[in-house]
């Protein structure tokens, strides 16, 4: 038996280990900036440290595939067969996050095709456009979901769904950069409110808990880091 043969198939002879090692360590790298990147410029709602992990090994699969693939058409060929009866049912939620999950499968498809520059070049460009894009936005505190609980009341008596409502958008907008309303429930004339929000330091979310229970003095409010929990 030819072990040479049996370990470097003839399909295949076309793979530097060098260049292939050389590839895998600038995708782990790319990898690692995206998934700082992810942590440090996104605004998704999921937990972001377990998804920014993935980056790494997306980009160092698909790089996989394609150094494999491309040393033969009939490689080729089979990989889109395969691929055709493959379906994804985890839904991605976050528009954002698929612009990530893009990005990765195109870094691991140009260095796998060996076209470092201009791979690294695009990459990095697209990270600076995202930061530009960001602009001053750049989170430097971590997500913050409010979830308020209350009565629809207030020391002026009874309030309606609707006033209720705008009384605590109110009592958020007076101390918040912004207030994103992801979740509303009215039931049994309570309200139930979950909002996003976006703070200049972290002193202000004592304030924003006191603006809240100033407005319903009965309300039982809640703040939690989004996708503290890993």
């Amino acid at each position: 038996m030819n072990w040479q043969n049996l370990l470097n198939e003839e399909v295949l002879q076309g793979l530097s280990p060098l260049t292939t090692l050389v590839n895998l360590l600038l995708i782990i790298i790319c990898g690692n900036i995206l998934g700082w990147h992810y942590l440090r410029f996104s605004r998704s709602m999921g937990n972001k440290r377990k998804f920014a992990r993935l980056f790494v090994f997306l980009a160092a699969t698909t790089m996989m595939v394609i150094s494999v693939v491309k040393t033969s058409l009939a490689l080729s060929l089979g990989l889109v067969g395969a691929l055709s009866i493959i379906r994804f049912r985890t839904p991605v939620k976050e528009p954002e996050d698929l612009a990530y999950i893009f990005l990765a499968l195109a870094t691991g498809i140009g260095f796998g095709a060996d076209q470092r520059l201009a791979t690294a070049i695009m990459f990095f460009g697209v990270l600076l456009a995202m930061t530009l894009q960001r602009g001053n936005r750049g989170r430097t505190l971590p997500q913050l979901y409010l979830h308020v609980n209350t009565p629809l009341l207030n020391a002026d008596g009874h309030l309606t769904f609707e006033a209720g409502l705008d009384q605590l958008l109110a009592a958020t907008a007076s101390v918040c950069k912004t207030a994103d309303l992801r979740r509303v429930d009215s039931e049994q004339n309570l309200l139930n409110a979950t909002l996003v929000l976006d703070l200049d330091t972290t002193a202000d979310v004592g304030k924003v808990i006191t603006r809240v229970q100033e407005a319903f003095p009965q309300a039982s409010v809640s703040v939690v880091e989004a996708g503290s929990f890993d």
